[in-house]
């Protein structure tokens, strides 16, 4: 970890962290729990404002919130937005959006650093301001850098059909383009949930970050009852957002054919907590299954794992992108459940990856019903028989985001990058 394997202090920009309302800050606060709960030392600064997708359960993020200060991103004045560029320029020497947050989390970060020893400096993106202001802040005290990728930064790197969209050609102006690769090579290490993002990001990036970069998956906190659950009819779930490009219309018209093609003697019952339920049942009815989908209000993070593992199968929904680069934050959450997995997802991608190689359940090709038919089938097959978790159980895919495997991984990171201690000096 570091030298003598004291436990590390971290200074860590995660704009979305604490008030936990959205799958990126839900992820940043369960690794920022886990590290506290390691005996790490964590100072945070995060992002107020920002967009709460969920129902809020503050209180079971109090250790979280205890080393976590919020900062306001500036107004968007014109006074704020010329001043705030000039002074960006100055700090950085970069001309980049996110100075209205980059700059003040990083003034406060460089309050901190005037009080207290930091080892290492972790920067958490998306948002993309983390970088801006690690890398303000990395600059000017030499503490070591990890800058975490969670998504391709900027916009517009992200493939179609996403918003930005242009993909990893997408031409970037001289400003951005120099600025990426400053972050490229300031930063003393680069991490990635997944080898296929680290491929993609690591793809445009205009400096090489092959020699200082690895794949550390989201975190996984403690593993859920593995149970059966003893439902009357097959029941399948959704958890989380369809926001736009993922939609719930090819997996709906899986079921359709599915339910056409095996007339299930004991029923089927297809559960979505969601945050656009008025698009899934107007999908429901375009396909006919209204009769079987039941769409649920969203419940607070803390009680989901036993919601989850109420249902026999748990599905996951991506985009119809042409590589799944994605580690999508849901995946780690049913796994610790240990339900079985349908990945309605790009037939090459991490999911597949994962499913294929692990097992824990089966992946059916995105914008294929038939693919999606054919492994409801399958499993329907093995529930009906009472042999679906013996088959499919996710729990075997637990121990690769367990908190050992995350935090280890890190310690790792921190051994290579750990910036030199003067030895003590030795008395007779």
């Amino acid at each position: 970890m570091t030298e003598n394997s004291r436990a590390p202090r971290i200074l860590m920009f995660a704009p979305s962290c604490y008030p936990p309302g959205n799958p990126e800050a839900f992820v940043n606060a369960n690794l920022v729990l886990a590290a506290l709960e390691a005996g790490w030392k964590l100072d945070v600064i995060s992002m107020s404002g920002l967009t709460h997708w969920y129902p809020n359960d503050n209180d079971a993020w109090r250790a979280v919130a205890s080393c976590t200060t919020s900062i306001a991103k500036r107004e968007r004045t014109l006074l704020n937005r010329l001043f705030g560029g000039l002074s960006g320029l100055v700090r950085s020497g970069h001309v980049v959006a996110g100075v209205r947050w980059a700059l003040p989390a990083a003034a406060e970060a460089l309050r901190l650093t005037a009080h207290r020893k930091y080892d290492f400096i972790i920067s958490r993106a998306l948002p993309a301001e983390a970088h801006l202001a690690a890398f303000i802040v990395a600059g000017e005290t030499g503490i070591p850098w990890i800058a975490n990728w969670n998504d391709p930064s900027p916009w517009e790197k992200f493939p179609a059909p996403y918003e930005g969209g242009g993909g990893s050609a997408a031409p970037l102006g001289y400003w951005t383009t120099r600025y990426y690769r400053a972050v490229a090579e300031r930063a003393a290490w680069h991490t990635f949930p997944c080898e296929r993002l680290r491929d993609y990001v690591a793809g445009y990036l205009p400096a090489d970050i092959s020699g200082k970069s690895t794949a550390v998956p989201h975190i996984a906190l403690d593993k859920g009852g593995q149970a059966p659950p003893g439902n009357a009819s097959f029941t399948l779930m959704h958890a989380g957002s369809l926001r736009a490009p993922r939609s719930a219309e090819s997996f709906l018209r899986g079921v359709r054919l599915f339910l056409d093609r095996v007339r299930p003697a004991a029923g089927v019952s297809v559960v979505f907590i969601v945050d656009r339920p008025d698009e899934v049942a107007a999908a429901a009815m375009a396909n006919g299954v209204e009769g079987v989908v039941r769409i649920e209000k969203g419940r607070p993070y803390t009680e989901m794992p036993g919601v989850l593992a109420g249902a026999d199968v748990l599905v996951i929904i991506e985009a119809l992108v042409a590589e799944g680069i994605f580690l999508p934050s849901k995946f780690v959450d049913y796994v610790r459940s240990g339900r079985p997995i349908l990945a309605v997802s790009p037939a090459v991608g991490t999911l597949a990856d994962l499913l294929g190689k692990h097992g824990g359940g089966l992946a059916a090709a995105g914008g294929r019903p038939e693919d999606i038919a054919s492994a409801l089938s399958e499993l329907y097959r093995h529930w009906e028989r009472g042999a679906l978790d013996d088959r499919f159980s996710s729990a075997k895919l637990y121990p690769l985001f367990s908190r050992e495997t995350v935090l280890g991984a890190y310690a790792e990171i921190f051994s290579r990058i750990a910036a030199p201690r003067p030895k003590e000096a030795v008395h007779d």
